[in-house]
């Protein structure tokens, strides 16, 4: 069964289109139908060929070597998240750019942060060697969740939208689904104190800090686990139920932390 799954794994590779650099639905012949063009969500559920690209957490490495490698990947990225608008305006850009009503799923180009799909795309930068990048997104769509009536982005679908703020605001989250791998980014919060099950974690407790975290100050310059210099951009499930402190020093100016080649999350054996 495993080999089975992992084979069938590798099936996003049978739906990428050359001509286009995008992936696209097949007919029952097997040839590509629909639109060219990867905005448009014919054969698509609730999202496009461009929110839908980055949903290969199982190998990420295949993916951005299929559509052109790193530099590639990043450019589409750039685009993706209309980062350079970020930069200038992270919250405008979340609610103008990225989000067109509460359940407008259909037919975008851009990151759509209140639907599953597109729920791992920030930390697709972790992959592609610009870590920091990962905080830019993630800090920007943080602010589409409030305290107000509307403070919920998209259908919470059973705590999943919560559970994604809760975890990318404390700086970890399960970037390959079903397996052990938890990326990193900076938190939101100079420190967070986690109560643990003991029967997992032998400690009891985590504590994640990032002193001086903000708007200008969120960009990771090292991290250290129990006192250990870490350049990495995620830990194992392993790695955090051994640990007592995750304490990131933050600047306000990327760093070469997690740029390494070793830094990324590996693809799945």
């Amino acid at each position: 069964d495993a080999a089975r799954y992992a084979a069938r794994a590798q099936n996003y590779r049978n739906i990428f289109d050359p001509s286009t650099g995008f992936f696209r639905a097949r007919d029952a012949s097997g040839a590509f139908t629909g639109p060219a063009d990867p905005a448009q969500s014919e054969g698509f559920h609730e999202g496009t060929s461009w929110q839908y690209q980055w949903l290969v957490p199982q190998d990420l490495p295949g993916m951005v070597s299929l559509i052109g490698g790193e530099q590639a990947a990043n450019a589409r990225l750039d685009s993706f998240f209309a980062y350079d608008q970020l930069l200038a305006d992270p919250a405008r850009t979340a609610r103008e750019v990225w989000v067109n009503g509460p359940c407008d799923y259909y037919n975008a180009d851009k990151y759509n942060p209140q639907n599953e799909p597109d729920l791992i795309a920030p930390y697709t930068y972790l992959s592609t060697g610009q870590p920091w990048k990962t905080t830019d997104v993630v800090h920007a769509a943080l602010t589409l969740f409030t305290d107000t009536p509307t403070g919920m982005t998209g259908n919470d679908d059973l705590g999943t939208m919560s559970a994604w703020n809760v975890l990318s605001s404390i700086g970890i989250f399960p970037v390959q689904p079903g397996y052990d791998t938890w990326g990193l980014s900076t938190p939101v919060f100079d420190r967070v104190d986690l109560t643990l099950d003991r029967r997992y974690y032998p400690h009891g407790a985590l504590s994640i800090s990032a002193p001086g975290t903000s708007g200008t100050g969120r960009y990771i310059q090292s991290a250290r686990t129990d006192g250990k210099a870490y350049d990495r951009t995620y830990l194992t499930t392993g790695g955090l139920r051994s640990l007592r402190s995750l304490p990131f020093t933050v600047g306000p100016h990327p760093s070469e932390w997690g740029t390494s080649a070793l830094a990324a999350p590996p693809a799945l054996k």
